[in-house]
């Protein structure tokens, strides 16, 4: 038997939230009932399986351990992560220690639906009386896109966005005008071109982005047909993703551009990335390393205009292995209550919810985001999510090769783009023989 190791929190920051916790947001649908029945309940422990989605102890400690506690005194919540992919999932499955509920991204509730781990919340939320309006819709769909079916298999809890974020006091050294809100891919590799110059034995880069991959969802580009079976990269889709690569990477000393030429060196203007940039400058401000920074609309493809990637995030989910779904429910209910979607939001999560007014929050209690264009960064709305199949993972490193291929300059597009079709059908043809021969 596989003896599955528990971080246990500390709830001691109930205090912190306890106001917070009693509000209810029961005008949006989304409230949590008061229990009216004064009878001391029996003490449970509910186990919380953090599975790729990134949880600090603070956080959980923060915002799920002690609004639960101070919400339920009966239910505590411990944290349970996952550290060997799919081989600790299956390690908990048959050591009969399967958590109770799952924090995770959005590629695992495919794979916990399975694995029937996964319980469909439909029933649950119509008990409930849990408002699906209350969410971004753009999250509720990509739940429904992942877990491939009518079911709902998850809530989702917070979610990523994505936004430029630039050094302006490079800007201002330079003398080149700040990034704007609907600039283009072009637009924004035009930019910083300007930036590309050695100047004192130091070496100035251009632009920071998230991976082919990743902007490939902003035109909800599948990798395979789910019909067929064969990988899709020979698409002029993909062709201009592949151009946006090639013309990030092409900049003269652009080559090798990392996070910590932005955050530590400064020696990077631009970074079009994710909403944890947010964090990562909090920590610098007041540091001998702070400097004037900003944040601006991210870059869009001409033909998708106010458009980033699809929606990502966070997602809640019952075990279908819990004896206490009732329970779980009532904390799922909790955390997506108004309040501590608010509590979230305010310290640098971006709520599920599609309210405007807790969106609007953004980031209230960072002192570094005081004064930020936070507003143009909310221009951009998710793409829609493209149809994931069972055997895309197998086409994540011959895509990796072509893109690296193309940074190099060392292929064309096209060849690194046949090349990664041609390996990726491969792969998938390799896995569905071994599937027969089972």
């Amino acid at each position: 038997m596989v003896q599955m190791k528990r971080s246990i929190l500390s709830v001691g920051l109930v205090a912190l939230l306890l106001a917070g916790c009693g509000e209810t947001g029961s005008d949006r649908g989304g409230g949590v009932p008061n229990d009216t029945d004064s009878k001391p309940k029996d003490p449970i422990t509910l186990y919380m399986l953090q599975d790729v989605a990134t949880i600090s102890d603070e956080e959980f400690a923060n915002f799920i351990a002690a609004p639960v506690k101070a919400k339920y005194p009966h239910i505590t919540v411990e944290l349970v992560r996952n550290t060997k992919s799919d081989a600790g999932l299956s390690e908990m499955i048959t050591a009969g220690s399967f958590p109770d509920f799952m924090l995770m991204t959005m590629y695992q509730i495919k794979v916990h639906r399975d694995l029937g781990t996964a319980e469909d919340l439909t029933p649950y939320l119509q008990k409930a009386g849990i408002r699906l309006d209350r969410f971004d819709p753009s999250a509720l769909q990509t739940s429904r896109v992942f877990g491939e079916s009518e079911n709902l298999y998850a809530l989702p809890f917070s979610l990523n966005f994505l936004a430029t974020f630039y050094n302006k006091d490079l800007f201002d050294r330079f003398g080149v005008p700040y990034p704007k809100a609907g600039m283009t891919w072009q637009d924004i590799i035009t930019l910083g071109t300007r930036f590309a110059r050695s100047e004192n034995g130091v070496q100035y880069k251009a632009l920071f982005t998230s991976s082919m991959g990743e902007i490939a969802t902003q035109l909800t580009l599948p990798r395979v047909d789910p019909v067929t079976n064969k990988s899709l990269f020979l698409t002029d889709g993909w062709k201009k993703v592949a151009e946006v690569i090639q013309g990030i990477h092409s900049i003269p000393g652009n080559k090798g551009a990392t996070l910590d030429d932005f955050l530590k060196t400064q020696t990077l203007p631009l970074v079009a990335s994710y909403d944890a940039r947010f964090a990562a400058l909090e920590k610098l401000h007041g540091t001998p390393e702070q400097f004037n920074w900003d944040v601006t609309q991210f870059p869009s493809f001409p033909e998708r205009p106010n458009t980033s990637f699809q929606s990502t995030g966070h997602f809640l989910g019952i075990s279908r292995l819990s004896k206490h779904k009732e329970e779980v429910l009532q904390v799922i209910q909790l955390l997506t209550d108004d309040s501590i979607q608010t509590k979230i939001t305010e310290n640098g999560r971006f709520t599920a919810l599609s309210s405007e007014a807790i969106k609007n929050k953004y980031g209230a209690n960072m002192k570094s985001m005081k004064g930020k264009n936070i507003e143009a960064v909310f221009k951009s709305a998710f793409a829609p999510p493209y149809q994931p199949t069972t055997y895309d993972g197998l086409t994540n490193v011959p895509l990796n090769n072509a893109a690296k291929s193309i940074m190099d300059g060392t292929l064309d597009i096209n060849t690194a783009l046949r090349q990664a079709e041609e390996a990726s059908n491969r792969a998938i043809e390799a896995e569905i023989q071994m599937k027969k021969n089972k």
